[in-house]
């Protein structure tokens, strides 16, 4: 396997994001990985309000490849209803594909100032009200379900998400084979329209991403 290494590119945009929103962020570029450690501070319109201790780890890959969060203070249990991992103790940030299909601009500075504060502001949030602002999905594969089931635009059921995953993950769809949804019938009698749509926004690459994540047997999923 090819070790990837960071670019010179890659810091520099890094280290502009951190510079711009989060300054109390220490930026050191590492073998194969740039980390930042040190205070993040939640803001609100009104200005900043509360921080947490992290340490968070941004790869070469990024943005196919997700960064990995520490809170490192010790304030957040490490569970899963807290969104925490207990075997790594790195945080649950959501479904990294729903992220990727979600955000127009998949680039550092969108990621520290959307995913990754959104996650503390709900852990502040939480702290004071006892419930999510945002919401929350199941633990589990069951999140990584809901997540693609709503990216599909179809049921929750594992056999009709990746029966759906399975047809995007082609280059070329034919009208003559099975339509996903179950029904029985061909596809250009059936839901031709929506697979034409879904082909779109989900590539073949990200399709085969997910479906690998729906059939594994070792899925960790969201916590």
């Amino acid at each position: 396997m090819v070790e990837l290494t960071i670019s010179d590119e890659q810091i520099k945009e890094i280290g502009n994001a951190v510079a711009k929103h989060q300054p109390e962020l220490v930026v050191t570029a590492e073998e194969g990985y740039v980390s930042l450690e040190g205070r993040f501070v939640v803001s609100a319109p009104m200005g900043p309000y509360d921080f947490f201790d992290v340490r968070v780890g941004i790869f070469p890959s990024f943005p196919r490849a997700e960064p990995i969060v520490f809170e490192t203070g010790d304030r957040i249990p490490k569970e899963v209803d807290r969104h925490i991992f207990p075997t790594n103790g790195d945080c649950c940030l959501g479904v990294w594909e729903e992220w990727l299909l979600t955000t127009p601009d998949q680039t550092f500075e969108t990621f520290l100032t959307g995913a990754m504060h959104d996650y503390f502001v709900s852990q502040t949030y939480f702290e004071v009200k006892g419930k999510w602002p945002f919401g929350e999905r199941p633990h589990g594969m069951a999140g990584v379900l809901e997540s693609f089931a709503e990216l599909l635009g179809v049921e929750n059921d594992t056999v009709i998400i990746a029966d759906h995953l399975r047809l995007l993950t082609r280059n070329t769809v034919k009208g003559h084979v099975r339509c996903p949804c179950g029904s029985g019938r061909k596809l250009r009698q059936c839901h031709r329209g929506k697979v034409e749509e879904l082909k779109q926004r989900i590539n073949p690459a990200m399709a085969k991403r997910m479906l690998d994540r729906v059939v594994s047997k070792n899925e960790t999923g969201t916590a």
